[in-house]
């Protein structure tokens, strides 16, 4: 008899001596008495005697009693080691399947026809080996894409594990060997005649495929032990023409936020020549439809400048089909990939200034900027100018009215009470020594080397969201926050201009402009317009803005699924399993109020996961894998399930003696 239970012996014996204590304890705890008071011992003269003359029957009685639950409790327990008969085996294997559920095993080549998927195909083969499985050998069921998934624990139970295998869907994400074959070995370790079968096409990288090592003596960490492991091969996929799109991108005009340009590269993958139509449509419109012709491995790479904007900031690029000989390819998945275009409006900036030339002049370089000035004198009379602004520039004046929510607020040398942040002092020379590259007014920018002669130091306070972007030897000196709808950035020191004594160079460095324009782009929202695509399989650090109150953030995919991520320091991770447009959404401490949100488009993006051509040899580690050998026959009886039919049995019969008085 063999024990094919999910834990080990010396686990079952913790839980077994725990339930068995359990038990006494309780029998003991129910066989104190309760003292009672009566008013004339002799009436229970009688009754006393008659105790006495039954004393060791009714101690039996609580014996038979204890014995007769622990009995129950222990057969209960005993089935759930899945004890077998015949199991002993020197030839039993302990197996895992690997089974390939990546974006590749999408491709339609099961069979010859063309109407099975690599995938049905694999899991026909799978279930095979399962069913050719002798009594004595259990397995398990791994599913294989961008991560490794036990799908059930080791088992004989055929069925089971083909009703698992049945349910294993696609995903839309390269395939990690690596990770797959630790996770195998993990799992086989100190388990006898250890075997491992991948069922997959074979389409892997080299690099992968490298970093198996069966040397026992191996000091590469990055290599996966199999020392000691058997590892098959049963492959699937017939064909290898393919041609897909592995990057498609798009990005608005730093200058010209009303236009934008797209990239897209497309790459043959097959033997043959081919001919395919490429279309870029934003929305359902079509923006372009060309026919286009590669040779094997060709890439095409183009790109569509100058295109305006719409209302509608979703792109898709599209392979489509044609008649004909390389008109069409199995795998349909990199047919398509998707992009977003940041969403852009043309902005309201009102600027109270007193003729500051320098940010008048950087203003102009932004042509999606419709911005009017006024003096300090005309706003602190009539605060109303400011009414259906998108942002308002407070130049060395800090008013004590400000415009209501939505409207931004961006300050240069704020002072008094009235700053938006508490000032701690003033630094006279400060050196940008700290900078946040990641906010998105930092980014392209290096304040390093300039010249300041004094500037204001503010006291954030991170538990109000605010945050230090740039600092002088852990002093801050520029900081910013999110105030519900609105967005405030504060720089400490003043621009040059005519009648004041500060000075800076900053604006006569590239620096200036463009950190008006990552200003005024975090203020719309139009801080990710250079990345707005991510690959599938990949893990990502996503910029939430404004998430100081949020931990996590929920994420809404292509098929409607909700997941949940976490936030670190103001990033959520993204990962994208399905191809697709993505929502991700940060609430607030209430868990209803919005506080950030961005959606994001992911693609497959993988010149090594489009190129499908299967492998009927495959090489790991430098040794060739080889098809799975027969499995030894060997019968087995499945011994749990009498077991627990006696204890049934036996607590039907404590129900009757209870009852009938027999035990107590």
């Amino acid at each position: 008899m063999s024990f094919l239970g999910p834990f080990a012996l010396t686990t079952w014996a913790y839980i077994a001596g725990g339930a068995a204590l359990l038990a006494v304890t309780a029998y003991i705890i129910k066989m104190r008495r309760r003292r009672f008071e009566v008013p004339f011992s002799f009436l229970w003269k009688q009754v006393l005697e008659q105790k006495d003359a039954n004393a060791l029957w009714k101690h039996l009685k609580r014996l038979m009693s204890l014995l007769l639950a622990l009995l129950i409790m222990g057969l209960i327990l005993f089935s759930a080691l899945d004890p077998t008969l015949g199991a002993v085996d020197r030839e039993a294997r302990n197996v895992v399947v690997l089974l390939d559920a990546s974006a590749s095993m999408r491709a339609m080549d099961g069979n010859e026809e063309g109407t099975q998927s690599r995938l049905d195909a694999a899991k026909q083969r799978a279930k095979e080996l399962i069913d050719s499985m002798g009594g004595g050998d259990i397995a398990m069921v791994m599913k294989v894409d961008g991560q490794a998934t036990p799908m059930s624990r080791f088992s004989s139970d055929a069925p089971m594990l083909n009703k698992i295998i049945d349910d294993i869907q696609p995903s839309d994400t390269p395939a990690d060997l690596t990770r797959a074959l630790g996770a195998a070995a993990d799992a086989l370790r100190d388990r006898k005649n250890p075997l491992v079968v991948l069922v997959t096409d074979g389409a892997f990288p080299e690099a992968q495929l490298g970093l198996a090592t069966w040397d026992a003596t191996s000091k590469d960490l990055a290599a996966v032990q199999l020392n000691g492991i058997d590892v098959r091969y049963l492959p699937v996929g017939r064909r290898s023409d393919n041609v897909g799109i592995i990057a498609f991108n798009v990005r608005r005009y730093i200058a010209n936020k009303a236009a934008y340009e797209v990239y897209i590269e497309v790459q043959n993958f097959g033997s043959e020549p081919a001919r395919r139509q490429l279309a870029l449509y934003n929305g359902d419109t079509a923006v372009d439809v060309k026919p286009i012709e590669l040779m094997p491995g060709q890439r095409l790479k183009q790109i569509y400048p100058r295109l305006p904007a719409s209302g509608d900031n979703k792109l898709r690029a599209s392979l489509r089909p044609v008649d004909g000989a390389g008109g069409s390819d199995p795998f349909a998945l990199d047919d398509t990939a998707y992009a977003l275009l940041p969403e852009s409006k043309k902005l309201k900036v009102l600027m109270v200034t007193q003729d500051n030339l320098f940010l008048e002049g950087a203003m102009l370089v932004y042509d999606n900027v419709d911005a009017m000035k006024i003096t300090p004198e005309e706003y602190d009379a009539k605060p109303s100018y400011a009414d259906g602004m998108d942002v308002v520039v407070f130049d060395d004046h800090t008013p004590a009215v400000i415009p209501a929510p939505p409207t931004s607020l961006l300050y240069f040398h704020p002072t008094g009470p009235n700053s938006p942040f508490k000032i701690a002092g003033e630094q006279a020379n400060p050196r940008i020594t700290d900078a946040d590259e990641n906010h998105p007014v930092m980014r392209w920018v290096t304040l390093s080397d300039v010249y300041t002669d004094k500037s204001n130091v503010f006291a954030v306070d991170a538990a109000k969201g605010e945050t230090a972007i740039a600092s002088s030897v852990r002093k801050t000196i520029i900081a910013a926050k999110r105030e519900g709808r609105r967005k405030v950035l504060a720089i400490g020191f003043s621009l040059p201009a005519a009648g004041r004594e500060s000075a800076t160079d900053l604006p006569l460095r590239v620096a200036f402009p463009m950190m008006l324009v990552n200003a005024l782009d975090w203020f719309a929202g139009d801080q990710s317009d250079l990345l707005t695509t991510y690959a599938t399989g990949v893990r990502e650090r996503i910029p939430m803005d404004g998430v100081a109150t949020a931990t996590e953030a929920e994420v809404t995919g292509p098929d409607g699924s909700v997941t949940k991520t976490p936030i670190i320091d103001g990033l959520a991770t993204f990962y994208g399993q399905r191809v697709g447009y993505y929502d991700v959404v940060a609430k607030g401490i209430t868990g209803k109020e919005t506080v950030a949100s961005i959606t994001l488009a992911a693609n497959l993006a993988s010149p090594t996961e489009s190129d499908i051509a299967p492998s009927s040899e495959l090489t790991l580690g430098g040794t060739k894998l080889e098809a799975p050998i027969a499995f030894a026959v060997s019968h087995t009886t499945k011994l749990w399930i009498y077991f627990v039919l006696l204890a049934m049995g036996l607590v039907v019969m404590e129900w009757i003696t209870y009852h009938r008085r027999i035990t107590v």
